[in-house]
């Protein structure tokens, strides 16, 4: 995850506002306790699972929703999908407990922003929680890429084959760009690294998500990682 240091609050200097989703009640008295130290965070709300956290990401238009994996009834995958189809706003952050669970790949895919273990450290989750309101990701590129390997060992070439063949259609800036994002660097770090300004840095993302048909950045990533599979 890049490790850049993330904005205070929204753009509007407001806090950011993050909705905590959990079905352990302990959990998520936790996360509300831990964010609560930061005055650039608010907690508005906590949800006990997957069909509350859709009422309550609607009612209260969080920034952020930290949402639990694994629950009962509806899990964090369809949680993230229904979310986001509610609130195309928001931006998702994935809680697990496992650094190889194979579901985050497809909350990824629901279009989660990134993905966190639940014994992260509280200045990382903020700083994460951050990185997600700002509309860039937030995830380990090692994990993710382990992910991808194990998700696609025994499937046929045909994914990569047509990973690849999207990611040829992006001009060489902006594969570049795409390639950098997969490798968890922030849009301060690609500028600096590729020469360009930040607003470059966005150009060329969002031209990649058009191209690609793509919601955000770490689709983005999944598709880098799946066109280079076998040749790591």
């Amino acid at each position: 995850m890049t490790s850049s240091p993330p904005p205070s609050s929204t753009p509007g200097g407001a806090p950011t506002s993050v909705l905590v989703v959990d079905d352990d009640a302990m959990v998520r008295a936790g996360l509300s306790m831990v964010l609560s130290v930061d005055p650039t965070i608010t907690v508005v709300a906590e949800a006990p699972g997957g069909a509350e956290a859709v009422i309550a990401a609607t009612r209260h238009r969080p920034d952020v929703v930290l949402m639990d994996l694994q629950m009962p009834e509806m899990n964090g995958v369809e949680a993230t999908r229904r979310v986001r189809a509610a609130v195309p706003s928001v931006a998702v952050l994935m809680l697990t407990t496992f650094h190889l669970d194979t579901h985050v790949l497809d909350a990824l895919r629901a279009g989660a922003s990134g993905y966190l273990l639940k014994d992260v450290a509280p200045q990382e989750l903020c700083h994460a929680i951050h990185l997600a309101a700002s509309g860039e990701s937030a995830f380990s590129a090692t994990i993710t890429r382990q992910l991808v390997a194990r998700h696609t060992r025994t499937a046929n070439d045909s994914a990569t084959a047509k990973a690849r063949q999207t990611l040829a259609a992006l001009t060489d800036r902006e594969r570049a760009v795409a390639e950098a994002v997969a490798e968890g660097a922030s849009n301060a770090t690609i500028a600096k690294a590729l020469f360009m300004s930040e607003g470059t840095v966005k150009t060329h993302i969002s031209r990649a998500l058009t191209k690609t048909g793509l919601d955000n950045r770490v689709q983005l990533a999944l598709m880098v990682f799946q066109a280079q599979q076998n040749s790591w």
